[in-house]
């Protein structure tokens, strides 16, 4: 493999993070703009990059459209990226098991029984959902005929949120401002 100067090294992965980054094709003048380069220069590299990407079988290829390229990840890794994927999703929490969750993160320690009136339907099976994922466990149980058992949320829980406590969860009112927000731009784009 030739030597390369480091200058253009550092261009070449600089236009590497800008493709990775933009993830759409990105056109040659919009990168030259970028980089104070003519989009023929650009153009020129990053035909350079799709060859030193080929070559070295690397993960990710580098496709051309018109006056424009895209880093997109090689056709023979779909089978792996695909059972990735169809893994990750099956980790995905439903909006019942999400509801369930956030009451359970405000209100907890609860019981089943409390989450199902604020819900207005049965959670057993979320709740039984966010126990085997990790997100919720037993917290004891309630001095009150029938004995009910509390819910509160995990250690694990607050590492998939990020959140040092529960007090870093936002206010239910910050909570019903964004949700007001939201549902207020989605009525300006109708």
């Amino acid at each position: 493999m030739k030597e390369m100067k480091m200058e253009e090294k550092e261009t070449k992965g600089i236009i590497e993070a800008l493709l990775f980054a933009w993830g759409d094709p990105l056109a040659f003048s919009e990168i030259g703009r970028v980089l104070e380069m003519t989009p023929g220069q650009v153009k020129k590299i990053i035909e350079e990059m799709a060859e030193d990407f080929n070559e070295e079988g690397r993960g990710l290829v580098i496709r051309f459209y018109d006056q424009s390229a895209q880093l997109t990840t090689r056709a023979d890794h779909f089978p792996a990226l695909s059972r990735l994927f169809a893994e990750t999703r099956k980790d995905r929490l439903t909006n019942s098991s999400l509801e369930t969750l956030a009451i359970i993160a405000y209100e907890g320690p609860v019981t089943r029984i409390d989450v199902d009136n604020l819900r207005g339907v049965t959670s057993s099976s979320s709740i039984d959902t966010l126990m085997k994922k990790g997100l919720v466990e037993e917290a004891g149980r309630l001095d009150q005929p029938g004995r009910p058992i509390l819910y509160r949320t995990t250690l694990k829980f607050l590492e998939k949120f990020n959140l040092a406590s529960l007090d870093d969860l936002p206010s239910f009112e910050a909570v019903k401002e964004a949700i007001h927000e939201i549902e207020e731009g989605k009525s300006d784009a109708d």
